[in-house]
């Protein structure tokens, strides 16, 4: 049985369409496509949704309906004419393993333009050829709900005074065409948080946090490309979301030499509400430092620093997602860094020492 759920989330990375040069003619590409595979006499259904980026970019992510695995995505996409050709070179995550996906599709756009017919050739796993229709916005499940189409990754970046914190969003749809939702704050090292509620009726989005006491109503535009809308949370925010656009991913930093700074520092940040632990963890990476900052009064978690800078004994640590900044001054023996800590304009003193 594990082999076969492996071939089947392999064979159907296959429609997912990346950045690709846009030309004119295939403009009719835009929308939802819903297809289907053919897996020795098992039918699979799949969708794939198609965005027209600025400067004419195309860009597309695939949803394995019977799977429930969405945004999978593919290395280059070229259209030339009705001809379409592609190279995956990818990962999925499924039953808690990472599967790797490496192969090439080359397809046909139908004379009527809402059709596309190919065939998808895998070449890590090797798997034979197999044949791929896609239909331009008709249901993959007979009597399946529409809402599938906001399905995927979603990235937004609240501004809330001098705090910008960038968000993910990631929607699944059920066979049944039922939503569920997770977000991400990157910038807060928060990943996976589930919504309690998630309802999208018609273009009308209506998303609860009740863990952060948070709403989110929004408008979904007619080609489930942008989502623009307010989270209240105390106060209100306005809150646009646009579809993730694949990126390569970066090569991941690795540890370089230790500094005289390296380690983790902690001192009582006195606020006007109460004394609060403020920890400072700093490391020295092949690409510079690194910091991340943890409150643990408030929450266990490790949030990265924007940027980080030291010049002789002075230190300056940004974190946007806060609106915060901490400067301060190096003692000549390395245990101890006094300095200010400055969030939306109000400036208190902090001393950390190197535990």
């Amino acid at each position: 049985m594990k082999s076969t759920l492996l071939f089947r989330l392999l064979v159907v990375a296959a429609s997912a369409l990346a950045i690709s040069p846009f030309c004119s003619a295939q403009a009719n590409l835009a929308g939802d496509w819903q297809g289907t595979l053919d897996v020795n006499g098992t039918t699979y259904h799949v969708a794939w949704h198609v965005q027209v980026g600025s400067g004419g970019v195309l860009t597309s992510t695939l949803d394995n309906i019977d799977e429930n695995v969405y945004g999978i995505k593919v290395k280059s996409t070229t259209v030339k004419g009705s001809d379409i050709s592609m190279s995956v070179d990818d990962q999925v995550e499924a039953n808690g393993q990472t599967i790797n996906i490496r192969g090439s599709f080359a397809g046909t756009i139908a004379a009527s333009g809402n059709e596309v017919n190919g065939t998808w050739t895998q070449e890590e796993p090797e798997q034979p050829p197999i044949q791929v229709h896609f239909v331009h916005g008709q249901p993959a499940v007979p009597g399946a709900s529409a809402t599938p189409s906001i399905a995927g990754d979603w990235e937004g970046t609240l501004n809330a005074g001098g705090a910008q914190l960038r968000l993910l969003l990631h929607f699944k749809a059920g066979n049944d065409g039922t939503l569920s939702a997770t977000l991400d704050s990157p910038d807060q090292g928060v990943n996976g948080t589930p919504f309690d509620t998630v309802t999208l009726k018609d273009s009308k989005l209506h998303l609860v946090l009740e863990a952060a006491h948070g709403t989110y109503d929004g408008t979904v535009n007619k080609d489930f490309s942008e989502i623009a809308g307010t989270w209240t949370q105390g106060q209100a925010f306005d809150l646009n979301f646009k579809r993730a656009r694949p990126q390569a991913a970066a090569p991941a930093p690795k540890p370089a030499a230790p500094t005289d700074i390296d380690g983790t520092w902690s001192g009582r940040l006195e606020t006007p509400s109460g004394a609060l632990t403020i920890n400072l963890k700093i490391e020295n990476m092949d690409t510079g430092l690194t910091a991340h900052i943890q409150s643990p009064d408030q929450n266990p978690n490790w949030a990265p620093a924007t940027s980080i800078a030291r010049t002789g004994d002075n230190l300056t640590v940004e974190f946007k997602a806060f609106g915060a900044t901490y400067e301060g001054k190096i003692s000549a023996d390395r245990t101890t860094i006094e300095g200010k800590f400055n969030q939306m304009g109000n400036e208190l003193p902090l001393v950390l020492k190197k535990l």
